[in-house]
This record gives C-alpha cells, sequence and structure tokens, in this order.
C-alpha cells in the first residue's frame, strides 16, 4: 500500500493555486455553459453508440461527441492526419481553456495576450487515452505473414509484412502525442508530465501541476484530460477488467443508474477537459475570473490488484486528507463528486466508506452536503474522466450549481437524503471530486469557492 497526500495547500500571501481558465468538450456539450445547463436540467447525453459497428461489441451504448463539436474549430488537416478524435478534442479544450483565462487569442494563427509567463514558466500535465482504434493498420501486414498452422510467421512479417505498415502508424500509436500538439500548439515550453489510459491519471497531473506551481518549477499550467474508449480495442480491454458493461439478458445497458440495483457497469464514452492554473496573486493583478481554489489534493493506493476492497481503505483515506486540507466546519456546504462508475462492487465501496465517515464526522455529514456524481450523465471518459469532473466541480462552484445525479439512488436511508439535499436553498461552498482506478487507486481534489 502506499499513501500519498499534499496538503494545507491555503497561503494568505496570495501563493495558492487557483483555476482560471476552463475548457470542455463532451458528449453533452463543447462548452462550459451548455455543459452547466445540462446538470441543471439533469439530462444524461448517454445514448445508442453509431460511430462504429457495434454488432459484435460487448457494449451497445455510451457517449459519443457530434462531429460539428470538432469540425467547427477548423484543426490543421494536414498536421492532424490520422490522429484519432481524443486528440483534436484535448488540443480544442486547452485552447479553450487558455482564451477562457485571457491568456490566450485563437484568432488567426493564435497568439499569447498576457505577457506575463515566460515560455520555460509555461507547464503541461496531461492525462491522454491510447490510440486504440489503429490496430487495423496492422491487419494487411498481418494477412501476408501467415504460417502454414495459421499463426504468424514472425521472419515473413519483417520480410514482407512490415512494407504493408504505413510508415506513419507508429507516430499515430505513441501514447503521448497530446502533449507534442498541446506544448507546441500554445509555446507551453516549461515544466510537463504526462499519464496514459488510467482513471486516475488526471488526478495525478493536477496534483503534479498545483505542486509544480507551488515550488516555482513553473508559473502556470494547463492541466489537460483527454480520451475515447469507443472504439473495439478500448472496450474489449475494459469489459475484460470488469470496468465496463457487457450486455445483458434482454440487451446492452441504456444507462448508468450508479447506486442502484441496476449498476452492473460503467458505459464507453470520449471528451477532453482542461483546466488553466496559476497563483492566485498573479491572477487577481490581472483581473482573471476565478473560478475556484485549489485547498487540497490527495492519492492512496490500496494495492488490490484489481476492483477496490470492499472496506472502502482508499475511499475513507482519500476523503480524510481532503477533508482536512479543506479545513471543513460545520457550516460549510460541500458537493461530493464520488466515482460514480456504476460498477457494483466500486459503488457499494463508495456507500461503505460514506457510511463509516458519517459516523467519524457527524458535523461533515449533517444537513450541510450534497453527494452527486457526473459518469452517469457522460458516460465513463476513462483518462479524461478526473480533469472533466474536477472542471464542472469548479465552474459550477463559481456559478452555485448544486447539481444532483440524472437518477433516483438506491442507497441506505441515511445516505440517500444527502444525494437528494439541496443545502437548504443554499449553494455550495466547496467542493470535493473523489476518482478510483483498477488496483484500489483513489485520488482526489478539495476546492473552494473565492469569497467576495
Amino acid at each position: 500500500m502506499s499513501n500519498i497526500e499534499n496538503q494545507d495547500f491555503k497561503n494568505e500571501d496570495g501563493s495558492a493555486i487557483v483555476i482560471t481558465g476552463i475548457g470542455i468538450i463532451s458528449p453533452a456539450a463543447d462548452s462550459i455553459a451548455a455543459t452547466l445547463e445540462t446538470l441543471k436540467n439533469k439530462k444524461s447525453a448517454i445514448k445508442k453508440l453509431e460511430k462504429n459497428d457495434y454488432g459484435t461489441m460487448p457494449v451497445g451504448y455510451g457517449g459519443e461527441i457530434a462531429a460539428e463539436y470538432i469540425s467547427k474549430y477548423k484543426l490543421d488537416p494536414i498536421k492532424f492526419k490520422g490522429f484519432q478524435s481524443y486528440i483534436h478534442c484535448g488540443v480544442i479544450a486547452a485552447r479553450n481553456a487558455l482564451c477562457d483565462a485571457g491568456l490566450f487569442d485563437a484568432s488567426g494563427r493564435g497568439s499569447w495576450i498576457y505577457g506575463g509567463y515566460e515560455e520555460t514558466m509555461r507547464g503541461a500535465f496531461v492525462s491522454s487515452g491510447v490510440n486504440g482504434n489503429n490496430a487495423e493498420a496492422l491487419f494487411e501486414a498481418f494477412s501476408v505473414s501467415g504460417d502454414s498452422g495459421g499463426g504468424l510467421d514472425i521472419a515473413k512479417f519483417a520480410a514482407t509484412g512490415a512494407g504493408f505498415i504505413h510508415p506513419k502508424w507508429i507516430l499515430t500509436a505513441l501514447s503521448n502525442n497530446l502533449i507534442f500538439f498541446i506544448t507546441s500548439e500554445f509555446g507551453l515550453k516549461g515544466d510537463n508530465n504526462n499519464t496514459a489510459f488510467s482513471a486516475a491519471g488526471g488526478a495525478y497531473m493536477l496534483a503534479a501541476a498545483e505542486r509544480a506551481i507551488r515550488e516555482g518549477a513553473c508559473d502556470m499550467a494547463v492541466v489537460c484530460g483527454a480520451d475515447s474508449i469507443v472504439n473495439w480495442q478500448a472496450v474489449d480491454e475494459l469489459v475484460k477488467l470488469g470496468i465496463l458493461n457487457d450486455k445483458h439478458e434482454g440487451g446492452a445497458a441504456v444507462s448508468m443508474p450508479a447506486y442502484t440495483a441496476g449498476a452492473l457497469g460503467a458505459l464507453p464514452s470520449e471528451g477532453a477537459a482542461a483546466l488553466v492554473l496559476e497563483r492566485k496573486k498573479t491572477a487577481a493583478g490581472r483581473g482573471a475570473r476565478i473560478y475556484a481554489e485549489i485547498s487540497g489534493c490527495a492519492q492512496y493506493c490500496e494495492g488490490t490488484g484489481g476492483a477496490p476492497s470492499g472496506g472502502a481503505e482508499g475511499f475513507v483515506k482519500v476523503f480524510e486528507a481532503l477533508h482536512r486540507s479543506a479545513k471543513l466546519t460545520e457550516n460549510d456546504n460541500i458537493l461530493l463528486n464520488l466515482n460514480a462508475a456504476s460498477i457494483s462492487g466500486w459503488d457499494n465501496a463508495e456507500l461503505k466508506g460514506l457510511e463509516i465517515l458519517s459516523e467519524k464526522y457527524p458535523e461533515t455529514f449533517g444537513k450541510n452536503i450534497k453527494l452527486t456524481g457526473l459518469k452517469p450523465y457522460f458516460g465513463h471518459t476513462f483518462s479524461a474522466s478526473f480533469v472533466m469532473e474536477t472542471a464542472v466541480a469548479a465552474a459550477a462552484l463559481e456559478s452555485g450549481l448544486a447539481y444532483g445525479l440524472p437518477h433516483e439512488t438506491g442507497a441506505p436511508a441515511g445516505l440517500n437524503r444527502l444525494f437528494e439535499n439541496d443545502f437548504g436553498g443554499g449553494k455550495s461552498d466547496k467542493s470535493m471530486v473523489i476518482t478510483a482506478c483498477i488496483g484500489g487507486n483513489y485520488a482526489g481534489v478539495a476546492l473552494e469557492k473565492l469569497q467576495a
């Protein structure tokens, strides 16, 4: 087991780290304003999948991004040719976040409009998917490289088959393609890092970016998450890992009713989100809008090797770390964004953790906390999920929206009331986002609304 916690981020000297820009593109919308409207109306974007032939796939429903969401940005057709949609979405999200922060002008060739950040002090931290829809590019090479027994003849493949593989194939398959495009497109030449194909990757990148700014490795950073798991390779792998819903008697699942008896697994989706992080003092000095202050990050690995433990150890550890760093009191209105993956064992672990925590922190779990989740709205965007959920949580915090799930839960009565809580008509002033991944990896962030 390992435990990594970053605490006590709240600094009164203005060096605290804040979120000043948000970009998002999801099955629901391609702007944060439209996304919040979707949540306000409790409208899920999950629908029958259409981009590929799903007749032989173990899923039939999920989230897909409308083609016009991407095409209207007119990305360079030569530069981005052959790269999958999540690369396009990640670049668009980063662009929109920088524009939203008032740092970048996207007109024409695009340029920075704030001169206070040197190129080498602009960071980039990316959680991306892998190019999981490109195995077809190898099929012809395999077809001419078979042996008499129906297997693959490596010598024949090297001598003949390799010539049937497009020379650009290996480039489009690299897991760090997105960070290359983001850093080169927007002049982010400072501290950078990249994770690939992890539902907790966005949490790791957010914590790394916050630490980099706080310790002076960079002055600002773009944190981006982007992924698409609606292709057959990603679906096949994630079904085998027990994350995605497979088809059951009566057909494919058509929704993600987390914390109910119908929680049989997540549904695949795609999307991207990006955050701009800066020091509070700098952001305030240039008159930037501040969505939220980051008051803490936490990570904990149970080391289960598979699904999270039923004892909820990781969930409890992460919540307690965030509870301390956020300095929660009985007067705080807290919006707690759960993993809400609609996987029964994972959901039950969270509910178990909430029962433990509600007994230990009755002042927090009294009347001033609301439980919610975002995957039932968008589907599981995997590598993009945490950044996307943090982006929505920060924007909702700034706007005063306390969104709930798009469905009723089957949680125990004591917890079910917290899913329905509306703060007595008030607004949340603090928010937490907690995610979970294979191996009992839990991670989260605590956000706080700046008081006027």
